[in-house]
């Protein structure tokens, strides 16, 4: 069975780096991460 790193699989279904569908992935996946991170933050301080 072969294996795929991530970076493959993403070049393969979503495109290389430097495309307009790739930077657009990349640009809403760095959103959801700062918008869980936030989320994860409130959620703390609100325990507190």
């Amino acid at each position: 069975m072969k294996t795929y790193s991530l970076e493959e699989l993403t070049d393969k279904h979503i495109g290389k780096k430097g495309t307009a569908k790739r930077d657009a992935f990349e640009e809403e996946l760095r959103l959801d991460i700062l918008g869980q991170s936030i989320k994860n933050i409130r959620k703390e301080i609100s325990q507190s």
